[in-house]
């Protein structure tokens, strides 16, 4: 799913940086400084809330909006709470407009905070 989400949004004129999991996807996040992260709430390397606490402790990577996405493998008040930490959210399975306009958002939300 990776893959194919990384290849519809580079189709669309984003420039994609991907990660096989929260810990490498945190660390590209502080080395590149992208402009929003897209990141499951269930991945291998730390879950969403590993991922959120890594966020919250670097100056850098927590001004980058992330909007989550997940199949609701996890229970509603986690997914809620998460939610809430994000500049977005997108249920799988979600549609390409879904996902361009919740990445949408989220970097007019940053530009906004600029």
């Amino acid at each position: 799913m990776r893959e194919n989400t990384a290849e519809l949004l580079a189709i669309h004129q984003y420039t994609v940086l991907s990660a096989a999991n929260g810990t490498l996807g945190f660390s590209l996040a502080r080395t590149k400084s992208p402009d929003v992260i897209l990141c499951d709430m269930v991945m291998p390397g730390t879950d969403a809330y590993g991922f959120i606490e890594m966020v919250k402790g670097d100056p850098v990577v927590s001004k980058i909006p992330i909007v989550f996405f997940s199949a609701g493998t996890i229970s509603p008040e986690h997914q809620r709470e998460l939610i809430s930490s994000a500049s977005g959210f997108v249920k799988k399975p979600f549609s390409l407009e879904e996902l361009l306009s919740k990445l949408e958002a989220a970097l007019q939300g940053r530009s906004h905070a600029n």
